[in-house]
């Protein structure tokens, strides 16, 4: 079977030759064919140094490309997205030498022929430098975070040890260039010894047909996709779903949990930090730090310390997020840069948020505080929608005036079928706030 041990100074990967290491396209993966390619892709390395700019989309592909790169001693960098002028700035931001996509698998030569061992074996250096990845910038530009191997895999460990372990495949609809999908849809089906799955599947259908094509029985995903694929029929219930990389709304628990009797085990974390903290809301709304998470808090806002968080951000660190820490845990209550002052009142974005999202049509939803020119205000609320076709600005803005008071009535209203969300479920302010400078709905 797969197998991983984390020492004092290796972490020691093996790959059992019986057991397939992926799933692509349904196919099953063996460790000979992983064998050949990281060899096969090391060699394409040879010698060079500098960084290598990693963009591979299906996981198999990645998982060969980042082997193959920490074997050959040199550093990952993932872009937070693939646009070309993002991949422009970042090779100019780093040594970048080398770039790879999933084409340098169709070039492989690799051959499967001879591989007489019972598993493959790697080992790597905790110390070691290993990744350079990049923050999603919801709340601002993106931000370059750098991790050790020892970052990564402690972090894998401590997941391990806290969720149900499965030995069937874990599907995930969030890509690997960002921490969440880097860390549950790669590292830790390493670490628990399952296939990884190649695919990444966005769309609720598309999730459900790819969980049932491979006999999946854990699922990782985002509110956003959780919330489509109650719309669909389920035949393939995962027995355990992950949800990260944006809040868990309590009637979106409430409704998983009447279909399927089952919790969504929600984790919260950040790029710089990796995991911090889990959750089943319905059961206790408290979050529980995971093994070797030192919580702390410095005013309103949580402090952070643990084997995951790379040493250049200090020995805690300082989150932006408001918290009450109380002896079973601790709670969150936003961050603080979703509490604005409008005519001199503290208005909550967050309580905006869950206030527009009772309304009947709405479908998604995204509140921002922009500064206006004001005797009394200096800032108003604008807020842009999915709604069911049909739904009017008007008829939104009368239902808001029932929910919402005063200051808290959003100044602007712009309506679209779909807010654009990156790939991870993240929505950034300056793409919101294009929503408006293309069209003036309210």
């Amino acid at each position: 079977m797969h197998f991983s041990e984390l020492s004092k100074n290796d972490v020691v990967l093996r790959f059992s030759s019986e057991r397939p290491f992926a799933f692509v396209k349904g196919e099953m993966i063996f460790a000979a064919r992983l064998s050949s390619d990281i060899k096969e892709l090391t060699k394409q390395l040879g010698s060079s140094s500098g960084d290598v700019l990693v963009c591979c989309k299906g996981r198999y592909a990645f998982c060969v490309a980042i082997l193959a790169i920490w074997l050959a001693g040199r550093k990952v960098v993932l872009p937070p997205n693939l646009h070309q002028v993002t991949l422009d700035y970042i090779s100019k931001a780093h040594n970048i030498t080398t770039q790879l996509d999933d084409s340098f698998l169709l070039s492989s030569c690799a051959s499967t022929d001879v591989f007489d061992k019972a598993c493959l074996e790697l080992v790597f250096k905790l110390k070691k430098e290993a990744l350079i990845i990049y923050t999603s910038g919801s709340s601002g530009e993106p931000k370059a975070v750098t991790k050790t191997i020892g970052n990564l895999f402690s972090e894998a460990f401590s997941i391990k040890a806290t969720v149900q372990n499965s030995v069937r495949p874990l599907v995930a609809s969030v890509p690997p260039n960002h921490l969440y999908g880097l860390t549950f849809s790669i590292i830790l089906p390493w670490v628990l010894g399952v296939a990884v799955v190649d695919e990444c599947p966005l769309h609720a259908e598309e999730v459900l047909d790819m969980m049932a094509a491979v006999q999946a029985d854990v699922l990782v995903t985002v509110p956003v996709h959780l919330s489509a694929m109650l719309e669909q029929d389920i035949v393939r219930v995962p027995s355990l779903v992950i949800s990260s990389a944006g809040r868990l709304d309590e009637d979106l628990a409430k409704r998983w949990y009447e279909r399927f009797g089952h919790e969504i085990f929600e984790v919260y974390g950040s790029t710089e930090t990796g995991v911090i903290a889990y959750r089943q809301q319905l059961s206790d709304q408290h979050w529980q730090a995971f093994p070797h998470v030192c919580t702390d808090q410095s005013g309103d806002c949580l402090q952070v310390s643990s084997p995951f968080i790379h040493s250049s951000e200090g020995n805690m660190f300082q989150s932006n997020d408001r918290v009450s820490l109380h002896e079973n845990g601790f709670i969150l209550h936003g961050r603080t840069d979703a509490i604005v002052k409008i005519a001199g009142k503290r208005v909550s974005l967050l309580a905006i948020e869950k206030a527009v999202k009772t309304c009947e049509g709405i479908m998604d939803v995204a509140v921002v505080a922009v500064p206006v020119k004001g005797h009394i205000r200096d800032m108003a609320i604008w807020i842009a929608l999915a709604c069911e076709e049909g739904l009017t600005v008007r008829e939104v803005r009368a239902m808001l005036y029932m929910k919402l008071d005063g200051v808290e009535i959003p100044r602007r209203i712009v309506i679209r079928k779909t807010l654009p969300r990156e790939d991870n479920g993240k929505l950034r302010r300056s793409k919101i706030l294009d929503l408006f400078e293309a069209k003036d709905n309210a």
